[in-house]
């Protein structure tokens, strides 16, 4: 049974800071399961900055240009990071939408034209990547419940805290170093 499945009757889940707290979740666990080592997460809870998720390894792109060598696949990662949070916003509120927040939708829309090189390629894209990323947020719930809990409670979790949780649930398919070569 998908666990959006005994959420959808829940009023918590109807309210904008518990979803704040899972859609930041998706993105922190999504990042795990992609390799990346997520340093802080937060909820802030006012009208134009809700949450975010800082992690080490997406480094900025060179302001210069675009490295048209650069394998999709990495690319392809990062939009999943990207749609995890409204994936997650999904689940825990059993409501399937694009209620993505525009920095983040702006943001995979300029990646997914990347990889697809087509603007009536890239909601397909999107939409492949929001299903993907839910059914991976879907087998790792108890992650994400762990980490969006922990959010309503402190409202900003720092990489040890995060570590933590995402090792007691994630363990043994991602490994996170204690430090940063």
């Amino acid at each position: 049974m998908r666990y959006n499945e005994t959420m959808t009757n829940s009023v918590a889940f109807r309210d904008p800071l518990v979803l704040t707290a899972y859609h930041e979740a998706g993105h922190a666990v999504m990042a795990h399961l992609c390799g990346q080592i997520v340093t802080t997460v937060e909820i802030v809870g006012d009208e134009e900055h809700t949450g975010s998720v800082s992690s080490l390894r997406f480094l900025e792109e060179p302001r210069w240009g675009v490295d048209e060598h650069m394998p999709s696949a990495a690319i392809e990662a990062r939009i999943l990071c990207l749609v995890a949070g409204i994936a997650a916003e999904n689940i825990a509120s059993g409501e399937a939408s694009w209620r993505e927040p525009e920095d983040d939708l702006d943001e995979a829309v300029r990646l997914a034209l990347r990889v697809v090189r087509s603007c009536d390629r890239v909601l397909p894209l999107l939409e492949e990547a929001r299903d993907h990323a839910v059914d991976l947020l879907d087998r790792h719930w108890d992650a994400v419940m762990a980490l969006a809990g922990l959010l309503l409670i402190h409202r900003r979790l720092e990489r040890d805290q995060i570590r933590d949780v995402v090792a007691a649930w994630l363990e043994p398919e991602i490994t996170v170093p204690d430090r940063v070569a």
